[in-house]
């Protein structure tokens, strides 16, 4: 008969570590652990039941036993929130401090370098700093030229927009005659 009883523990501790076990067999495992006479083969699984028997039950007196709260004095408070507001600023105005100095140091031919026979030759600032020149002016000079060819459109418009405006002068007066001519020949 204990054989029987081994096989259906046995059986039972494999549905319980496949998560498969009801709460009444559970409770029947913690029972069986409990007691002396384990055979040597099932003996390992003793502490295991043993904590879940009386470790969860501690665990559980432990979670509902009143806690001793410690307080902290308000002062104390004040001080650790004073802190983190002053640290925080201290922060924010460092990272975002304006150094004018770095934007004017910028070089951008920096570690720019010409390879000419075989040499690698790095770009000295100065040639950079005329680099930098040279693709201004050819800029400005580049605008220059797209304004200058423009100018002849526009002269171009002007001109029709001058000559619309005569025109339209021109049939003004013209009426005007017309409406003179008819009154001095009514008379």
């Amino acid at each position: 008969m204990k054989s029987d009883e081994y096989t259906y523990i046995e059986n039972l501790l494999e549905r319980f570590f496949e998560g498969e076990t009801s709460n009444v067999e559970e409770q029947e495992l913690y029972a069986f652990f409990a007691r002396p006479d384990l055979p040597e083969h099932l003996k390992p699984y003793k502490p295991v039941f043993g904590y879940f028997e009386t470790g969860i039950a501690r665990e559980v007196e432990e979670e509902n036993s009143p806690k001793q709260v410690r307080k902290v004095p308000f002062y104390k408070k004040w001080l650790w929130i004073g802190t983190a507001v002053a640290a925080s600023l201290l922060l924010f105005l460092f990272l975002n401090k304006e150094d004018r100095k770095q934007e004017d140091d910028f070089n951008p031919y920096a570690g720019s370098y010409i390879i000419r026979n075989g040499v690698k030759t790095e770009i000295p600032e100065n040639v950079a700093k005329d680099l930098d020149k040279m693709i201004r002016q050819a800029e400005k000079s580049h605008y220059e030229k797209e304004r200058m060819a423009l100018q002849p459109v526009q002269q171009h418009r002007q001109t029709l927009h001058d000559i619309k405006m005569k025109e339209q002068e021109a049939k003004q007066i013209e009426s005007d005659i017309e409406m003179l001519e008819e009154r001095y020949k009514d008379k």
